[in-house]
C-alpha cells in the first residue's frame, strides 16, 4: 500500500512538472500568440479602472479603436523589457486608431502613485491602470506579461503570453498592423 502511494505521488509530481514546463516554455519563448477558447472571438470583458493619472478608464469608451491590453507588474522582468516597445507602438500607430493600455495586475501592486512614478522614470506615457482581481480573472491572467489584441468592435482576436525582445515585437506589430489595415 505504501509503495502505491509513493509511486502515485511521484507520478503526479512528474505530470505537474511537465505541465509547468509547457507553461514556462510559452512564457520564456515570447512567441506565443495563443487563442484562448474562452475569450477568442468573444466580446472583451468589460472594466472600469483607475488610471495612474487619476482618470477612469472604461472599456466601453474604447469601442471603435484597436486596443492592445498589456497585463504587467513592476516586479516582472519581461514586462519591463516590453514597455519601450509598447511605447513606440503607441506613438507609431495611435493616429491610425491603436490604443495601448497597460494594466498592472492586482498582485503585490505598490500604491498607484508609486506605479505612476515608475512609469514616468521608464518613459512610459501610454495609458496605464490598476487592474483588479476580478479583471485579472476575467482575462484569465496566469502569466506575465500577457497581451491581448481587441478589434474595433470590442472582440478579442489575439492573446500573447510572455515577451522575448528578439521575436515578440515583430509578431505583435504584424498583428496590430493587420487589425489596423496598415501596410
Amino acid at each position: 500500500m505504501y509503495e502505491v502511494r509513493t509511486v502515485g505521488r511521484k507520478m503526479s509530481s512528474v505530470v505537474g512538472i511537465g505541465i509547468a514546463s509547457v507553461g514556462l516554455w510559452a512564457v520564456v519563448s515570447g512567441n506565443a500568440w495563443t487563442t484562448s477558447a474562452d475569450l477568442l472571438g468573444q466580446s472583451a470583458p468589460t472594466f472600469e479602472l483607475a488610471s495612474v493619472s487619476g482618470e477612469t478608464v472604461r472599456s466601453e469608451d474604447l469601442k471603435g479603436r484597436v486596443v492592445l491590453m498589456d497585463f504587467w507588474a513592476v516586479w516582472c522582468g519581461p514586462c519591463k523589457k516590453s514597455m519601450p516597445f509598447f511605447q513606440q507602438l503607441s506613438e507609431k500607430y495611435r493616429s491610425s486608431g491603436l490604443e495601448v493600455i497597460g494594466l498592472h495586475v492586482d498582485d503585490r501592486m505598490p500604491p498607484l502613485e508609486k506605479v505612476g512614478e515608475y512609469l514616468e522614470q521608464a518613459g512610459v506615457h501610454y495609458t496605464n491602470v490598476a487592474s483588479t482581481v476580478e479583471v485579472d480573472d476575467d482575462f484569465m491572467i496566469f502569466a506575465m506579461p500577457t497581451t491581448y489584441l481587441i478589434d474595433r468592435d470590442g472582440v478579442v482576436v489575439k492573446q500573447h503570453i510572455g515577451f522575448n525582445p528578439n521575436t515578440a515585437p515583430l509578431v505583435i506589430e504584424d498583428a496590430v498592423r493587420e487589425l489596423l489595415e496598415v501596410n
